[in-house]
């Protein structure tokens, strides 16, 4: 394959889209693997290991998934690409899977073109014709009226928020990570074909490789994601929305830690579900355990370790353990993590972290310990209610996270 000018152009036109542009390693990997087709190259992982991420010889890919995991994520950019920025683009770059050449295809046609024009028949055709229009004008009229009511009682973020101002004021992307469980889709003879794999010990390729090594298996394509991620996200997107902030929306299972720089992120989800960010809680003095359910918290100068433990959900009365941190990234951009145990705790902090009004008992606090709401912080909510339903909010820990500690 010889990359003519078009190619080229449309390789340009990728690697400067706002899905590329921040993301120098995903643009050397890309502009690699293209060239490398090109030129009528065979790779291999061992290759693109060595020559793109630095390894040397002793790189074992049983052992080490990086060429995959970042081959994974491309192929997820270079989707979000096409459904926004290039979804006009005549052709079309795929990276197909299990290998690592690349290939331009022309674009499917999607648009439904008209056949004909409408034409007027008689004069009575053009009367009905704008009497109806007229009332589609009234009609539009009223409602604009009606929606103009309605929005002088409507509310955006305040910008200058002291929550959400680093979101609602930066120049960076915002990327919204809902978390899901990890499945891996795993051959077996027994149904002759391959099936999606749930293990409660396994939340990432680094665990499955370590608990299963004999495995062969690849992440799986099907999502599954716990009610904690989707229903915390209304009350974020509604503040974006409201802001006119556009984002990005991708999976926990999808993210690689090399992308932390690179956007202001909000993390919403299950705890069992920060497998990919679970790095980031060091800049917090929080621990977590899966099994038993247990919030651990250590602040500095202290020889005393706080452990909160919440039980197994269940279809009464139910208490949940909720991490709100946010916490400073590795760019100068913020993470801001919404996380918990049960499906009752991150769904009702995200509405309360996004509400003024109900925030103002926290913020109190605030201003009562260090006299202002600070930049980034470490929360922790005890949630109590029925089933989904909450009823009670208490502050179990509340502190500062100051950029100069966390580095």
């Amino acid at each position: 394959m010889v990359l003519d000018s078009a190619q080229k152009k449309l390789l340009d036109k990728i690697l400067s889209s706002s899905e590329f542009e921040n993301s120098k390693i995903y643009q050397t990997y890309l502009t690699y693997l293209v060239e490398s087709t090109a030129a009528g190259r065979e790779l291999k992982e061992t290759t693109i290991a060595i020559e793109v991420f630095g390894k040397d010889a002793r790189f074992n890919p049983a052992e080490d998934t990086t060429v995959r995991s970042h081959t994974y994520t491309l192929r997820k950019k270079l989707e979000s690409y096409y459904f926004h920025e290039g979804v006009e683009d005549k052709f079309r770059l795929k990276i197909p899977r299990g290998h690592y050449s690349v290939k331009f295809e022309p674009a499917e046609e999607h648009r439904i073109r008209p056949k004909g024009l409408f034409r007027l028949g008689t004069r009575n055709d053009a009367f009905l014709i704008v009497a109806a229009l007229l009332a589609l004008v009234c009609f539009l009229g009223l409602y604009i009226h009606s929606q103009n009511r309605a929005l002088k009682s409507y509310q955006t973020m305040d910008p200058a928020d002291p929550v959400w101002r680093e979101y609602l004021g930066s120049k960076l992307p915002i990327l919204i990570v809902v978390g899901d469980h990890f499945f891996f889709d795993e051959k077996m003879e027994k149904y002759s074909g391959t099936v999606a794999v749930r293990h409660p010990g396994v939340n990432s390729m680094e665990d499955l490789r370590t608990l299963f090594p004999e495995k062969n298996g690849e992440p799986s394509s099907e999502p599954y994601f716990p009610y904690h991620s989707i229903w915390s996200l209304p009350p974020i997107l509604s503040i974006l929305y409201a802001s006119h902030k556009p984002f990005i929306l991708r999976k926990s299972s999808d993210i690689s830690p090399q992308i932390l720089d690179e956007y202001n992120i909000i993390f919403l989800g299950s705890i069992k579900t920060l497998y990919k960010l679970k790095h980031t809680l060091l800049k917090s003095h929080f621990q977590y355990e899966i099994m038993p359910h247990r919030v651990l918290y250590k602040p500095d100068g202290s020889d005393s370790t706080e452990v909160f433990i919440t039980k197994l959900h269940s279809p009464g009365p139910n208490e949940d353990l909720v991490l709100a941190l946010k916490l400073p990234g590795p760019n100068r951009n913020s993470i801001f993590i919404i996380a918990s145990y049960h499906s009752l705790g991150a769904p009702t902090i995200a509405n309360y972290m996004t509400s003024p009004d109900l925030r103002a008992g926290l913020e109190q606090k605030f201003m009562e310990k260090l006299g202002r709401t600070p930049r980034y912080f470490e929360i922790l909510f005890r949630v109590t209610g029925i089933d989904k339903t909450p009823y009670s909010t208490e502050i179990l820990v509340f502190d500062e996270i100051r950029e100069a500690e966390s580095l």
